[in-house]
């Protein structure tokens, strides 16, 4: 009858080979379905306007990640310490940090800071910064995806997946959520320089460089690593030139620009008070000290900190080497250094070797591949890795990993009420000692200080000495009640009176 036909060769009993069949088949299916939608995406439109959306999708959600910390009082020093400044330029005065003793300059001789203090003048100073900021941390996508489609010669597929490495990278996330920091502005200056030096674009390389180096001096030695990767490229003649600039310029800002606007020396030399107390003496003493040199090279932080640039990438940049060795030194400078952290394991720094990871990436996916008809076929197998491996680091390691709870964001709360009543009985012409959390509220005066709640103290004269207000938020200093009691009763001692204490915020003004 017809219901008994059988399908040819059916068999009532499935066998593994039957199974094995089937699997192969099924994914030969979809491979091809997979080939052939790529293939329909490979066109030109998509080439000029897909990392263009995947751009503005990235900076729409860094924007708004970034405005909601920090309408929970939440960035800190990172964004206190440029408030200032910006308010002293803008009143015609030295940009001189309260807290550092340091003329804005003096210490990264950023000189990008200026246009950025100006445009501030017409919008709120705070959300300008992050904006701007946001932007420049989205825009690499464009030159990544142009270094992958072009030079590297990737499929969509393999583009893609390394745009997501770079939108998940915690360096990224961190770096939005620590302030502002000019050194970001650098991030896709540096990207789009190597871009125009591969095409031989050798004025917008200059104009590029220019940017780089404005934004912080001691990426001059980056753009020098920069020059060296053009030299290993064959690219010999503008390679050594632009090495020689960067550090050229670098030598500049450091030995004679910065100890100008600071105090006649370098400000960076306490950094590496362990090896010298000069620039020279640095330099001798970890050429007499080179254990010493590896052990800082070697101990937690810094493996911590190598971890968090690679391993988001699947540690690929190993594969092509000679496009990370030349940023090697750099980066080891920044890691023997002892500096303060302002945040989030000051994610500024990665800035210099971020661009050198990316690039070699892109390579490194580039060798991985088979050459197919017009593009580098690399296994999806290997970039579904890729994928999976920067969410879990950006899970892990992220500022605004879910872990962090970032739909939470921007509701402010009794705690949040009570820090802004506490700053507007604050005068403008008031000179304020504040704790970090409300820093940020006051700095824009010409005398903000930091006032350290890491551990319990007591105040004295040297203290207050010149100072109006003091602002303590016992909520983020997790200070016992009678550490707390203690240190406003010496400040009462000290002629300083209580005119504000609710939900763990205190208020003491100087009596007249």
């Amino acid at each position: 009858m017809k219901g008994n036909r059988r399908r040819p060769n059916w068999t009532d009993e499935w066998t593994g080979e039957h199974v094995t069949v089937r699997v192969h088949e099924a994914r030969r299916r979809f491979d091809m379905r997979l080939l052939r939608w790529q293939a329909q995406l490979e066109t030109p439109a998509v080439d000029r306007f897909l990392p263009w959306i995947a751009a503005f999708v990235l900076f729409v959600s860094l924007s708004l990640l970034a405005l909601a910390k920090n309408r929970d009082l939440g960035l800190g020093l990172g964004i206190g310490f440029p408030l200032q400044a910006i308010h002293l330029l803008e009143g015609g005065r030295p940009p001189v940090i309260s807290e550092l003793g340091l003329n804005m300059f003096a210490v990264q001789a950023a000189f990008l800071f200026v246009p950025i203090a100006f445009l501030a003048r017409f919008v709120p100073t705070t959300e300008m910064l992050l904006v701007f900021q946001a932007l420049a941390l989205a825009l690499p996508v464009v030159p990544i995806w142009r270094i992958a489609r072009g030079p590297a010669n990737l499929r969509i597929g393999a583009a893609s997946a390394l745009l997501l490495a770079f939108a998940l990278h915690p360096s990224i996330h961190n770096l939005n959520l620590a302030g502002f920091h000019t050194e970001a502005i650098a991030l896709p200056a540096l990207f789009m320089a190597y871009l125009a030096g591969r095409r031989g674009q050798w004025v917008r390389l200059g104009l590029l460089s220019l940017v780089v180096v404005a934004a912080r001096a001691d990426l001059g030695l980056a753009l020098g690593a920069l020059g060296l990767v053009f030299v290993l490229e064959d690219r010999r003649r503008p390679g050594w030139i632009l090495a020689a600039f960067g550090t050229a310029w670098f030598v500049g800002m450091a030995f004679v620009v910065q100890p100008m606007f600071g105090h006649g020396v370098y400000p960076h030399l306490g950094a590496f008070a362990a090896f010298g107390d000069s620039a020279l003496g640095v330099l001798g003493g970890m050429l007499s000290d080179p254990f010493g040199v590896v052990a800082d090279l070697a101990d937690r932080a810094a493996f911590e900190k190598l971890l968090l640039l690679l391993a988001p990438v699947l540690f690929l940049p190993l594969i092509r080497p000679r496009y990370l060795l030349p940023v090697l030194p750099l980066f080891g400078l920044y890691l023997i250094a002892d500096v303060p952290d302002l945040g989030l394991g000051n994610p500024q720094q990665d800035v210099a070797t971020l661009p050198f990871v990316m690039i070699a990436a892109a390579y490194a996916l580039q060798r991985l591949g088979r050459r197919g008809v017009s593009r580098v076929l690399v296994d999806r197998r290997i970039l579904s890795v890729l994928v999976l491996t920067a969410l879990a680091f950006f899970v892990r390691d992220a500022a605004s990993s879910p872990y962090e709870q970032p739909w939470d964001w921007g509701r402010r709360d009794a705690v949040d009420t009570a820090r802004l009543t506490a700053v507007g009985m604050v005068e403008r012409w008031d000179r304020v000692l504040a704790t970090p959390t409300v820093f940020p509220l006051v700095a824009e005066r010409t005398t903000a200080l930091v006032l350290k709640d890491d551990t319990p103290f007591l105040p004295d004269l040297e203290l207050v000495a010149g100072i109006d207000v003091v602002i303590f938020d016992e909520t983020a200093a997790n200070w016992a009640r009678s550490s707390v009691r203690g240190f406003g009763g010496v400040l009462g001692m000290l002629d300083f009176e209580e005119r504000f204490a609710e939900e763990g915020v205190h208020l003491w003004v100087l009596a007249p």
